[in-house]
């Protein structure tokens, strides 16, 4: 592994049990801040001392017109008995205009810190899954729930088994809905699921058996085969 990408693989991915999915915005998911801080504070030690914000400023130039607070802070953190840090900007609206007048948020301060700390922490990789969208793939969900199946189960060789048995089933399924793909589109885009899926089990023969198939079929179909 890429030693540069030793930390970040160490806490990208996020444990679904402190996850939930929210319907604003277009929808996305969000990730319990506490956890955050759990997994930060595995890794550096306590907040305050081994990772944290400091040089935190509010700036309230643009709150008459806007209702939005700037804030600046300074993150830093501990890693292998050095100190490293970066500034950051974010901001919020801390207040509102209704037809029943403006509203000001009590809570703004804390609620920017905290996005602050999980903006800064994902930088360095901390929950990059759900940053990437990763978590709006079903099939990677899949694997997250498989894995945490195993974690639980008092007999992991057998679940293992049973898991193993389940994709190779899933596979035979799938292989076998090529041949009812009547376009390209479709058939390029059930192969890069497909391809991404067993990439994801690490199943290089799952892979190859989705190519033969799909380049046959993208052969009937009179494409050309731009999936190298």
């Amino acid at each position: 592994m890429n030693q540069n990408l030793k930390l970040w693989k160490s806490v990208d991915t996020t444990d679904l049990s402190y996850t939930k999915h929210v319907n604003q915005r277009g929808g996305y998911t969000a990730i319990s801040p506490q956890y955050q801080l759990m997994i930060a504070t595995e890794q550096f030690g306590a907040y305050g001392a081994g990772f944290g914000l400091c040089q935190s400023e509010m700036s309230f130039e643009l709150f008459e017109s806007t209702g939005i607070v700037i804030h600046k802070a300074v993150f830093f953190y501990l890693l292998d008995g050095k100190r490293y840090e970066f500034p950051l900007t974010n901001a919020i609206e801390a207040a509102k205009t209704t037809k029943n007048g403006r509203y000001v948020d009590t809570d703004f301060a804390k609620k920017v810190e905290t996005n602050t700390v999980s903006k800064a922490l994902s930088k360095l990789g901390f929950n990059a899954d759900v940053f990437m969208g990763l978590h709006e793939d079903q099939s990677y969900i899949a694997e997250l729930q498989n894995e945490l199946a195993i974690q639980k189960a008092d007999d992991k060789d057998a679940e293992i088994v049973r898991q193993r048995n389940e994709h190779e089933e899933w596979k035979q399924r799938e292989l076998d809905t090529y041949q009812h793909l009547k376009t390209i589109t479709a058939l390029k885009t059930a192969y890069t699921a497909h391809a991404r899926a067993c990439k994801r089990r690490n199943d290089e023969e799952g892979m190859k058996a989705f190519k033969r198939q799909y380049e046959s079929r993208l052969l009937d179909l009179g494409g050309e085969n731009e999936i190298a």
